[in-house]
């Protein structure tokens, strides 16, 4: 990579602490003004009122997230820091022993986890699912494209989303290769997802660990599982494969297509499936119950903080409808993928329903979703287990 135009970006007086501590975003509101133009191409030198260095980031002028630091150091990061920091993350993937378990479907860089603020890589197979989320990584496209093209030999999809187009003064796009679907194995299951642009990146790699975790649960419980918002199918197949007897529940059409699809292909085609929306009554009779564990995985409920309330609110109904279907002793799985909601709001949703329960453990992403120290926002997935015991 060529080197980069460097813009100086000086934080307000009253901004507060900028360092290692307090996490990779600087806001709009933090800033007092740029010296140069902020080129989302170059890079932002970022210092303090007196100018003293404070560290180096990409600058995204339309965005509230104004700058994204790549690092809190005096010294401006190599012209090939993104190249550098790409052959990291993949090698890390490389040793994480994910294929050795027969996974052909996760995570190669996660954003800022792997130093590469707005940039989100999936493998699908022999596919990659590019997703540029931001300015700076939407302009160095041509950058990534080449070094991605020298270390991996398969296809190659490049989106540019629409949530983050509109944030980021973006056109949202998609550049794909290939058919229709992309294709991955979990653990030795097979599945298919509908190809970009589609929900994330097609599938929910950050759920991979607590599927597993999910299915021990049911298996040794022995009573049926209820699965809402099943997506494909992956805490439904999982849970299936091991033995227990399962209900799916999902409002898209398509979604519940590819999820009896890979049931088949696993010969697993004897599973239940509800297309139905699950902030409604359920009133399919295959809904009713007793199950001894209820999997409530929504969609994600509040992308902003002034959303928490109304977030709550409806999951707490739709919640306290399912605790009528669990069975005595069974397990609770409650899921929220909005770093707004912490664990104590997901208490707060279980205690709304009523009875006696108990949390016996609290999961989150695997090991190919690493997260920046003290960036609160990148560890978005909670997933909350909950024993109900009277």
């Amino acid at each position: 990579m060529s080197a980069s135009s460097t813009v100086r970006v000086e934080i307000r007086k009253d901004a507060g602490r900028i360092g290692v501590t307090t996490g990779p975003w600087l806001r709009r509101t933090q800033i007092a003004r740029f010296l140069g133009v902020p080129d989302p191409h170059g890079l932002a030198h970022v210092v303090d009122r007196h100018g003293e260095t404070l560290g180096w980031g990409l600058v995204s002028a339309v965005s509230s997230i104004t700058v994204r630091m790549l690092s809190f150091e005096p010294e401006r990061p190599p012209d090939d820091w993104l190249e550098q920091r790409l052959a990291v993350a993949f090698a890390a993937r490389q040793r994480s022993g994910l294929q050795a378990r027969g996974t052909t479907g996760y995570r190669m860089v996660n954003s800022e986890g792997d130093g590469l603020p707005g940039l989100v890589i999936d493998r699908y197979r022999d596919a990659l699912v590019v997703q540029m989320g931001t300015a700076p990584m939407a302009a160095r496209e041509a950058e990534l494209r080449a070094w991605l093209d020298g270390a991996w030999p398969g296809p190659i999809h490049l989106i540019v989303p629409e949530s983050s187009a509109r944030h980021e003064g973006l056109a949202p796009t998609e550049r794909g290769e290939g058919g229709g679907v992309l294709g991955f194995d979990e653990d030795g299951l097979a599945f298919e997802v509908a190809a970009p642009p589609a929900q994330k990146t097609g599938a929910y790699f950050d759920q991979r660990d607590n599927r597993r975790f999910v299915a021990a649960l049911a298996r040794d419980d022995g009573r049926p599982l209820l699965d809402i918002g099943c997506h494909v199918g992956g805490f439904a197949l999982h849970a299936r494969r091991a033995g227990v007897e399962v209900v799916a529940l999902d409002r898209s059409a398509v979604a519940l297509a590819h999820a009896r699809a890979n049931a088949e292909r696993n010969g697993l085609g004897d599973l239940r499936f509800v297309e139905a929306d699950m902030f409604e009554p359920l009133r399919d009779p295959a809904l009713a119950g007793p199950f001894g564990t209820i999997v409530f995985d929504p969609p994600k409920l509040a992308a902003r903080r002034s959303d928490v309330d109304q977030a709550l609110g409806a999951a707490s109904r739709a919640v306290a409808g399912l605790t009528q279907r669990l069975a005595p002793g069974g397990h609770l799985v409650v899921c929220s993928c909005s770093h707004h909601l912490a664990r104590e709001h997901l208490d707060r949703i279980v205690a709304f329903a009523g009875g006696r329960w108990a949390r016996v453990a609290a999961l989150g992403a695997g090991v190919d979703h690493p997260v920046a120290p003290c960036h609160r926002e990148g560890e978005y997935l909670r997933v909350n287990v909950y024993r109900r015991d009277a």
